[in-house]
């Protein structure tokens, strides 16, 4: 595999991050009083939401493993509750910033300068969060980092054996 494990890492990262982001996401339409949300997201299925929320979630849940694994170096590794912590943390953090940079964007303004590429892929999904409850960005984040904080565990009693 990769050094490190590298690639199982964000995989995880992304796979379950994404998937956890989803199931909250899903939770939060079927019991929000929000019109406008469930409005916008009526007919999308499970599913749909795990789908979509693979594609748009891709580039914040890698932005969030590589984010997380970095910040766990300065503490060597960390013990597991430091992991949780430090993940919902780091989550609502970087869904509100890269929401609240979407809103920018969203400014006729700009929209000649975001119609690059990567835009949509890292400000799409987390608008929608934005839309819907941000404080589901708490747990979701604390449990993708305890599956990273496992991932990342394994490979390091491989590399240490």
């Amino acid at each position: 595999m990769t050094s490190r494990g590298s690639l199982a890492y964000y995989l995880a990262a992304w796979v379950c991050g994404c998937f956890f982001m989803a199931l909250a996401f899903w939770f939060e339409l079927q019991f929000s009083r929000s019109a406008s949300l469930q409005g916008t997201f009526q007919n999308v299925s499970f599913l749909g939401f795990c789908f979509f929320g693979l594609i748009l979630g891709a580039v914040p849940s890698l932005l969030f493993g590589w984010m997380l694994r970095r910040l766990m170096k300065f503490f060597h590794r960390g013990k597991i509750w430091l992991w949780i912590a430090a993940g919902a943390v780091l989550a609502f953090a970087l869904i509100w910033c890269l929401g609240s940079l979407g809103q920018v964007l969203r400014d006729p303004r700009y929209l000649p300068y975001s119609a690059l590429p990567i835009w949509p892929f890292l400000v799409v999904g987390p608008l929608a969060v934005m839309e819907g409850s941000l404080w589901i960005t708490l747990p979701v984040g604390a449990v993708t980092a305890a599956i990273l904080f496992a991932v990342d565990r394994t490979f390091a009693q491989r590399d240490a054996a």
